[in-house]
Formats: C-alpha cells, structure tokens, sequence
C-alpha cells in the first residue's frame, strides 16, 4: 500500500526511489512512497532454483549488446499494449499523463523501470545483465498484471472503474477516514488539520443553504464563524462558550485555522458531523443561542476536514493503480521482446517447442498401449497353447479307446462278408425296398440249408458294425446300403448259416441309439483305418465313401483348418460390397428405366383401348414419362 510520506514544500525537491508528488489541492503537494519489492532481488520469494537455472541458460546466449538493445520498448508499444489491456478511459488517461510526467521530470518513481526522455521503457544497469534479478522481474512481480487488472472493480454500464466512476464520489463511508489518517506521516497530518478560513466559510454557507437557516440564526451562525478566525472579540459577545474553541487555534494574518493534531480530537469532530456525513435529510434548523452556533461551526468543521481526507484517500489510490498499471505494463512489454529475442536467437519458438512436447506425450502413450497389446497378445497365445495340449491329451485318449474297439471289431470282419455283399445289391434303393430284400435273404437262406436261424429283426451278442439297419430315417438307410455295399462286388447272397447270423445280428441293432453310436464309431474311422480292413475298404479312399455323414453329424463334427481358412471375415465382405456398390447403382438405376419405360407403354396401349379395359383406363392416365 502506498503512503505519504513528507510535504513536497518547494519544486526542487529530492524525490527518492519510487517516489512520486501527489497534488492534494492548489496550495499542498505531498509525496508518495509506493512499495518497493524488488529492492533485494536476492532473497525474493517464489524462486524456483530450476527455472532460475534455465532462465540463466536462456539468457546466457544473447550478448551484452543483444539484452541491451532487447530491453528497451517505445511509448507507442506500451500505449498499444495499455489500450488491449485496461478497459477504464480514466485509466487510460491517468497511465498516460504518469508517463508523459516522468519523460519530463526522470523520476525514479518505476524503479529498476526507467523512462528515457526520448520516451524508451528500459531497465536500469544494476538490473539490466543480472539474469536473477530479471528473472524475478519478469516472472515473480511481473506475473501479477492479470491478477492487478481483475481486482479493479469496474462498473457494468461503461467498464469504468470505480475510481473514475461518479457514482463513487457521491458515496461516503464516516468511519473510512482513519484509514487514510494511518498511512500519513506526521508532517502530513499537520497539513490536514491545517484549515483554510476561506475553505471552511465555503464549508459554513453551503451547510446553512441546506438546512435553511432563517436570517436570525444565521447571522449567529456567522457570528461564531467570525469569533473563531478571530475577526471579532470573543471577550465581548455574550452567551460565547469558550471550552467549545479548545484545541483550536487561528492565524488572522495568513487566515488559517490550526487544529489540534490528535486522533481522538480530530475523531470527536468529525463524529459531530457523520449525522450529515451519512446523507441526513435537509430540515429546517435554528441556532437562537450562540453556543448553538458554535456547535453548527464546529459541525462544519468536522464536515470540511473528513471531505479532505477522503479527497486525499481519493487520490492516493487513484495514483497508486496508475502506478501499478504502468509499471507491470512495463514489466509484460520487457518479458515480452525478451522472449522474443530468445526466440529468434535458438530459432524455435515456445509454440513449437509445446508442440514437440505433445507429440512426446502421444509417443509414450502409443508406447505404452502397444506394450499392453503385446501382452495381450501373448497371454491369449499361452492359453490358446495349453488349450491345445488338452485337446491332444483328449484325442490320445480318444485314440487309444477306438483302436481297443477296432481291434474287437476285426475279429467279426471276415464272418460278415456275406452280409454285406447281399447288403450291397440294394446301395440305391428306398428303405421299403430294402426290407423286402432281407426277407428274400432269409427266405432263401431256409431253402438252403435247414434249420437255419431266422435271418430277421433278432438281437444277438455280435453284430456287423459296418452296417446300418433301416429305419423311417431316409439318410440311415442310405447309409446302411452304401455302407453294405461298398465291401464287396455286391453279387453274393446270403447263403450260409455265418452269413445269416451276421444279417441278423446287423438288422437286430437298429435302434435309433445303436445307429447314433455307429455314426460317431465310423467318424472316429474317418482318420484311422486299421491294417486288417484293407479287405473291405481300399486305403486311398476316403471315409465318405462309405460312411456319409448327416447333417446332425456335420454339425457335431469339429471344424478343421480348412474350413477356418474357407471363412469370409467381415472386412472382406465390406470391401466386396465396397467395390460392387457403383455396379449395383448402375444396375438398379437401369432396371428402373427400363420398368419406366414398360410402364409407359402398357400406358400407351390402353389409351387406344379404352374399351377392352374401362376400369384401367379410366384410372390409370399416365404422366409424362
């Protein structure tokens, strides 16, 4: 906060660092001493010794030459600069009359700021080639600018401040004068409380103008006025209470008026006034006694000093936002052409070296997410590997158990030959057909040999697991058949007693339970056929020629690689319907031109005909085709 220091008393006063003359009225000028931060650079607070370290490595490669050229900006740049930034005309215009007053007077009121008169902002030599000491200026003080330009009350209907604004004049706090009285210095206490006669008769006529005193009262108003500029002799007017005068005392010759210089003196007067301070209404008052007037001037009083103090507070703080304003617009103009100056000298810009800094960024996660991708990756390898291995252990197992039952199986293989040959006569026909041939089978096979056994639908303990028995299943049919069929030329009958039983035991398993069962045997066979069924079943030819499998088989049968490389996968059937997407136009759009055109015609056709077709005719009448 800034403060009064001393009386400016003659024009050739010795202003010190950051020091600036405050015109309170036409006859009294006081100084101001704003607040300085930077005086000890060194020890300021907030430095972080890394950015310090890179600032001084940045500002290492510009030449004494190059900083001091860098470090200097015009008047017209700071006016740009002050135009985008503060919004307040008053502003404005304060900012620029400080300027323009220190390119005349070169006061150090913007200390380590100076001001050329040729109108150059620059920094002083102490600070100029101090990297730490620019540092703090730039980075430390100078990044207060927006903080100081948004905790300036503006005003919503023109952007004014409130200092520059009316409607802050016309407000008025009684108790906001003590603030002002602390920061004054003695010297300039005195001078507050030393009032001008002519300034407090002002004072007086107002007041009496306002509450409509009448003639009587106001002569004795003006009587107690005079009595204590000592214009008349208190000693001869009568009902004069002098202990009302105490702590007063006047100077008829220069016409001043010397308060006492007390904060509980100037405290009571002033609180004789806060009744009209704080916007008392006007009445009509009367003072018949001239103690009663002594009290309205001393209200008076009261009411002239605190308009004084809150002229200075006005002021004071009016200068002191023109000083911040002008000294952190300074700061932001130098930081600025510094930056650039770096700029240039490394040839990238801050920009870019953001942008390379993202692009860092996207790298790393890119990194990171192709690193889980792998992962992934190997992980589901692993397991589909150990899914594998259970698979494999499955089929040994698998294996092992088929080969025991083909083993079984290859015992009964040459007793069952007949069967199938006889079996292999009807491959291509229905079911019925079928049955009527295992009835001719055991017909014949009781001529040939008596007491034979039936050759018909019995269960015995073997079977012929080559072969199918019919059913209403037109598929287990053709399997039997062509299973039957394919062992041998297909000429033989069944004519001996082996061959019965084995066309028995074949007929006798054909249940739905047992025929299922076969299917899934003659599936296991597809991929291992042993050695003593080359009898039957050539090894160049595959399982399907003489076991086909169902639909019920296909589908419970276990995909094979083949079939997985046969798959259409989803972005082939985009890209196909891609490239066939401009052929499908053309060939809808022909079929519609074509339709158009058959429509048209049959149109035409019955236009001539009207009466083959009424009804058409009368409600089909065709536009321009």
């Amino acid at each position: 906060m800034a403060k009064l220091v001393a009386v400016c008393r003659t024009d050739d006063y010795q202003f010190e660092r950051r020091q600036l003359p405050l015109t309170v009225d036409d006859n009294l000028k006081m100084v101001v001493q704003f607040s300085d931060n930077c005086v000890d650079c060194e020890h300021v607070r907030g430095i972080k010794q890394k950015e310090l370290e890179h600032f001084v490595q940045r500002f290492s490669r510009l030449t004494k030459d190059e900083v001091a050229v860098e470090m200097m900006v015009t008047s017209k740049d700071i006016m740009n600069l002050l135009t985008h930034m503060v919004p307040c005309v008053g502003c404005r215009r304060s900012v620029e009359r400080l300027f323009n007053d220190l390119v005349e007077s070169q006061h150090t009121a913007l200390e380590p700021l100076i001001i050329t008169r040729r109108g150059v902002l620059s920094v002083n030599r102490d600070s100029l080639f101090d990297p730490k000491a620019l540092y703090a200026l730039f980075y430390i003080h100078g990044s207060k600018l927006t903080s100081v330009m948004e905790s300036i009350p503006k005003s919503k209907k023109n952007k004014r401040c409130n200092l520059h604004s009316l409607e802050t004049h016309k407000t008025r706090t009684p108790g906001s004068w003590i603030d002002i009285w602390d920061l004054l210095a003695q010297d300039c206490r005195e001078e507050v409380v030393l009032v001008d006669a002519d300034g407090l008769l002002d004072t007086l006529e107002n007041y009496l103008r306002k509450h409509r005193f009448c003639s009587e009262c106001k002569s004795k108003v003006l009587r107690a006025y005079s009595i204590l500029v000592g214009d008349l002799d208190c000693t001869k007017e009568k009902g004069y209470c002098a202990a009302l005068y105490e702590g007063l005392r006047c100077c008829p010759q220069e016409r001043h008026i010397h308060m006492l210089c007390d904060t509980d003196f100037i405290a009571h007067l002033i609180g004789r006034a806060e009744p009209e301070l704080a916007g008392g209404t006007r009445r009509d008052r009367h003072a018949k006694t001239l103690d009663i007037a002594q009290e309205e001037v001393l209200t008076c009083l009261g009411i002239h000093v605190y308009e004084r103090l809150h002229r200075i507070a006005q002021k004071l703080k009016e200068e002191e936002q023109t000083w911040q304003i002008l000294f952190f617009l300074g700061v932001d103009a130098l930081k600025k052409s510094f930056e650039v100056a770096l700029e240039k000298k490394q040839g990238v810009s801050n920009l870019e070296l953001m942008y390379e800094e993202l692009l860092e960024e996207e790298r790393a996660k890119e990194q990171r997410r192709e690193q889980k991708r792998q992962k992934r990756k190997k992980k589901k390898a692993k397991t589909s590997q150990i899914a594998e291995k259970e698979n494999i252990a499955v089929e040994i197992d698998n294996d092992n158990s088929k080969c025991e039952c083909d083993k079984e199986r290859s015992k009964d293989k040459s007793t069952h030959k007949s069967c199938k040959d006889k079996c292999s006569i009807y491959g291509d026909q229905n079911s019925n057909t079928s049955l009527a041939s295992m009835e001719s089978c055991r017909s014949n096979q009781s001529g040939e040999k008596k007491g034979g056994s039936d050759c018909g639908y019995s269960s015995g303990p073997d079977g012929c697991d080559n072969c199918s028995v019919p059913s209403s299943n037109d598929s287990d049919v053709s399997s039997l058949e062509h299973i039957c069929g394919s062992q041998d030329g297909g000429d033989s009958v069944c004519g001996s007693n082996n061959r019965l039983d084995s066309c028995q035991t074949c007929l006798s398993e054909s249940s739905p339970s047992k025929l299922k069962h076969k299917r899934n045997h003659y599936k296991c066979e597809m991929s291992v056929i042993p050695q003593h069924q080359e009898d039957y079943c050539d090894a160049n030819t595959s399982s399907q020629q003489y076991m086909p499998l169902s639909l019920q088989d296909m589908l419970e049968a276990p995909c094979s690689s083949e079939d997985e490389d046969d798959f259409i996968s989803e972005e082939e059937i985009k890209q196909f319907k891609k490239a066939n997407e401009k052929n499908l136009q053309v060939q809808r759009e022909e079929l519609r031109e074509k339709l158009r055109k058959q429509f048209c015609s049959f149109c035409t056709v019955h236009q001539k005909t009207p009466e083959t077709s009424p009804t058409l005719s009368g409600s089909v009448r065709p536009s321009n085709c």
